[in-house]
């Protein structure tokens, strides 16, 4: 089974709205479940999981970050997202990769590593690849099939 989240953004953005939305398919989420998930994503996931104490098999981060404040429009949405116990979610995922590019407009390198270690990800590190969104020419990312 495969799901693409629709999550309210940047209208009605919180922990909560999008925790409703990943709990309506909760029951199906198991040992077994793969994430990809992008930017904020991957923190809430993070958060989610630790919050309730969900095991999943793999997840895939492109460009996440946790506790990272660089705009003021952008951060009054996401700092409900983050968390100080992002390490507790080594115990909760199987497989931890991270996908990031030294040339992030938005997300510093330091942030990006950081993230990385503090869930002890593989990582693969792209060279100019910006946020890996539209603006920096991702509307494919066929590498992702590699990893699933």
């Amino acid at each position: 089974m495969v799901y693409n989240f629709n999550y309210p953004t940047p209208e009605g953005q919180s922990f909560e709205s999008w925790g409703g939305v990943l709990n309506q398919v909760r029951d199906q989420i198991t040992e077994e479940s793969c994430f990809i998930c992008h930017s904020i994503g991957c923190v809430f996931l993070a958060k989610f999981c630790i919050e309730n104490n969900i095991k999943i098999g793999k997840c895939i981060f492109v460009s996440g970050c946790n506790n990272y404040y660089f705009l003021e429009d952008f951060d009054k949405i996401n700092k409900f997202m983050y968390t100080d116990k992002l390490n507790e979610f080594k115990k909760l995922c199987k497989e931890r990769i991270c996908i990031y590019s030294k040339d992030d407009p938005y997300v510093k390198l330091d942030a990006l590593e950081s993230f990385a270690k503090e869930i002890d990800a593989k990582t693969f590190v792209y060279e100019k690849a910006g946020h890996f969104n539209e603006k920096a020419g991702y509307t494919k990312f066929e590498d992702l099939l590699n990893l699933i």
